[in-house]
């Protein structure tokens, strides 16, 4: 709750600001006062998508509405922003995702409020982007910026070279995990991650306990201790047709961890043939020790035309408190990569995205039964390979596009066709279908009945 009062202090202190500054800069935006004045007045956008999904597998009908309105005063010098998000289908909130004063020097850009920031040479796909948490209630049905979620955050930019060289500093005072989804029976589908996979079933707990699954994972997420603090120091440049960066990070890790050992010892006691009561839960919370892993990640970045491939790459060293790789509620060390790039092909206007990413658990010798890393199979690397297909037609009017990711180590996958058609300037149907399989316990696997055919319409203004 503290939290909640904070970010909403920060915003509001925000738009204060922009209330008092934006005034006078209007007033007197000439030379002098009596100087010839430039208007540069508030700009308002937004956009709104208004989506119907059919489910394959029960045949409902569901709607959603999704929109944004961006307020932005686009001086030269001096830049405000405020931009509202909302989405009624799974995560049921609306929300300031950005609300932010900036300020363009010479040489330093200095940022103050809620942003998004973004880190990484990747399309889409990064490892060394941490600052931010994302909105996993839709899974990852939105593009990857539209799953950001600001952070109150104060953030200054240093360039050199004529702005081909910059050093971002960012220090953020709280810290937010991703945010869940917490409704099996939202309108856009169950998209439910079980953060006890393997352990028991969300539902088999619900059926016995004094609660629905969606108090349940609210009162998993309410009884992890709130966090502190973010820091970040990232430097680019760009040499003879290279781009590249090197990064450093020091927060936690997003995903929550838990203690296997205790857990199992209080799972034990249940029998999930009877109820149990709001006091025996909770004694399986408190023994599950919900927390966020500290970590400090080191990346490195990189991007370059090689022959006609836009190729990427990142490298991520996440180094947590578990330096030994023993501490069973502790995720261990790891490296994690993206490489991949595109091409435009010599058929039609087509483009080919391959992209691959993966995770490589160190220490893994020393990870036991009860350890919050331990896998069956002893594989302790993951990967996953990001194939798009995307082709336009009519002067880009009509973009049909393939989107295939698959887990080469769990052999789980998720398909999709869409078509994005432009109707005329500023309003576009959008039409996909999506499907998911793989095993229950796999990440796309355990959504495999939630394969839907989708129809939006996007209107910006």
């Amino acid at each position: 709750m503290l939290k909640n009062k904070n970010s909403i202090l920060i915003t509001a202190a925000v738009f204060t600001i922009i209330l008092a500054v934006t005034a006078p800069l209007n007033a007197f935006n000439g030379d002098s006062f009596y100087g010839e004045e430039e208007e540069i007045s508030t700009e308002v956008s937004g956009e709104l998508f208004p989506e119907y999904r059919l489910l394959s597998d029960n045949g409902d009908l569901e709607e959603n509405m999704m929109g944004e309105m961006k307020f932005t005063y686009p001086g030269s010098t001096h830049e405000f922003k405020f931009l509202l998000d909302f989405q009624v289908g799974a995560a049921e909130e609306i929300d300031f995702d950005e609300a932010y004063y900036r300020y363009y020097g010479d040489k330093y850009h200095f940022l103050i409020g809620k942003h998004r920031t973004i880190w990484g040479t990747g399309d889409k796909v990064h490892v060394v982007d941490n600052l931010n948490p994302e909105d996993m209630s839709d899974f990852i049905n939105r593009e990857y910026k539209d799953r950001q979620i600001g952070e109150e955050m104060l953030k200054i930019d240093r360039y050199f070279r004529g702005g081909n060289a910059s050093l971002e500093f960012v220090y953020t005072p709280e810290f937010s995990g991703h945010r869940l989804a917490d409704d099996p029976d939202s309108s856009l589908g169950n998209w439910v991650i079980n953060p006890f996979a393997g352990k028991f079933e969300l539902s088999n707990l619900a059926a016995i306990s004094p609660y629905s699954q969606k108090e349940i994972i609210n009162k998993f997420e309410d009884s992890i201790d709130d966090e502190e603090n973010q820091f970040g120091l990232r430097f680019t440049d760009s040499r003879q047709g290279v781009d590249y960066g090197f990064s450093y990070y020091k927060g936690y890790l997003r995903e929550p961890s838990y203690n296997p050992q205790t857990l199992n010892q209080s799972l034990e006691k249940i029998d999930f043939n009877s109820n149990i009561s709001a006091a025996e839960f909770s004694e399986v919370l408190n023994d599950a020790y919900l927390h966020y892993d500290e970590v400090d990640i080191f990346g490195f970045e990189l991007a370059k035309v090689i022959g006609d491939v836009n190729s990427r790459f990142e490298l991520a060293y996440c180094r947590t408190d578990d330096t030994s790789g023993d501490n069973p509620a502790v995720k261990n060390n790891r490296i994690a990569w993206v490489v991949g790039g595109d091409r435009d092909l010599p058929i039609s206007n087509l483009n080919l995205n391959i992209q691959f990413t993966g995770t490589k658990i160190l220490d893994d010798e020393e990870i036991k039964e009860n350890h919050i890393d331990y896998s069956e199979d002893g594989d302790y690397t993951s990967h996953r390979a990001i194939v798009k297909l995307e082709d336009s037609y009519s002067n880009e009017k009509i973009i049909p596009e393939l989107t295939w990711i698959y887990n080469l180590s769990d052999n789980d996958y998720s398909l999709e066709a869409a078509v994005d058609y432009e109707m005329q300037q500023d309003l576009h149907l959008e039409l996909s279908h999506k499907i998911f399989h793989g095993d229950n316990e796999s990440i796309f696997g355990q959504f495999e009945d939630n394969d839907y055919t989708s129809v939006g319409l996007r209107y910006s203004f």
